[in-house]
């Protein structure tokens, strides 16, 4: 179970991993050696998976995101193992969800252009053989981007 003071400190580490541990220390009011050692912990025992920074997607010429709905052709081993090793793989899926109902699974996709997308979708998801189907939404603009969980403090 985390204390007040550890999920402070993850709360705080999702809006910046960079902090520092006195500026951290001082944000969750505990001394830098405690808080150093409890963000240690939770390190270790997985409550903090990695760091990463987030990047500007239209710097880097990313325009075109998509969701991407899934049918798979069936659902032996040898199909879902064949796309979970694709989807691993592969950059341009950010996120990979298995789901209910009418596909299997969604993805989020990042292209430069919708014609890049188009080619990722054809040449790369389709022809793995194992996808029986697809349906692609288009996301127009995004008004939440946020990888923060809901920490109750």
């Amino acid at each position: 179970m985390l204390d007040r003071f550890e999920r402070q400190i993850l709360k705080a580490l999702q809006r910046n991993g960079r902090t520092s541990t006195q500026e951290l220390s001082d944000a969750v009011g505990l001394s830098p050696s405690p808080c150093w050692r409890r963000v240690k912990r939770l390190e270790d025992e997985g409550y903090i998976l990695r760091y990463a920074a987030i990047l500007d997607r239209k710097k880097l010429g990313l325009n075109a995101f998509a969701h991407v709905q899934v049918s798979l052709i069936d659902h032996s081993e040898a199909s879902i193992e064949a796309f979970q090793t694709f989807i691993e793989h592969e950059e341009q899926v950010l996120e990979c969800a298995s789901i209910t109902g009418d596909f299997d699974f969604a993805l989020k996709v990042a292209a430069t252009d919708p014609e890049a997308l188009e080619q990722f979708i054809m040449h790369k998801i389709l022809r793995l053989g194992v996808v029986r189907t697809t349906t692609t939404t288009f996301i127009l603009r995004q008004m939440k981007v946020s990888g923060a969980l809901p920490i109750e403090v």
